[in-house]
């Protein structure tokens, strides 16, 4: 997953990344995340239910990746499952999390401009563009 640059570069969370790595991850690997900036293995992200599953495949193997997932897709959905439902269901499921979504992102948003009125970020930017900064961007 890498890991988020904003605490070290004066920044704040983006892309609702708040708000989404707290519910998919858990506040504890969220905080190590976006506060701390440490980097989430893939095997963290297994655990914590991140991610469903790793399909190991080589980068030129695309369509051997393609052929997996479909299959891993065919052999969960069967032909038991409705696909209008699944899709009302799920707009269930996350209705309640479309609110706070909304007001998170425009904190992130406020929060952000907040950060590059104050020239943090400008000067981190700086040092690692003169090399004064060391930064894994």
């Amino acid at each position: 997953m890498g890991r988020s640059p904003g605490g070290s570069l004066g920044l704040v969370a983006e892309g609702l990344a708040s708000y989404a790595f707290v519910q998919r991850l858990g506040i504890a690997k969220a905080n190590e995340a976006l506060i701390m900036s440490k980097r989430i293995t893939c095997e963290e992200l297994v655990q914590c239910g991140f991610v469903n599953k790793v399909i190991d495949t080589k980068p030129h193997e695309s369509d051997k990746f393609l052929e997996l997932v479909l299959k891993e897709v065919d052999e969960r959905l069967g032909d038991h499952l409705v696909s209008d439902s699944m899709t009302k269901i799920k707009a269930l499921i996350r209705k309640p999390y479309r609110e706070a979504q909304d007001a998170i992102g425009v904190a992130e948003v406020y929060g952000g401009l907040e950060r590059f009125m104050s020239g943090v970020p400008q000067e981190r930017f700086r040092q690692i563009a003169s090399g004064e900064r060391k930064h894994k961007l």
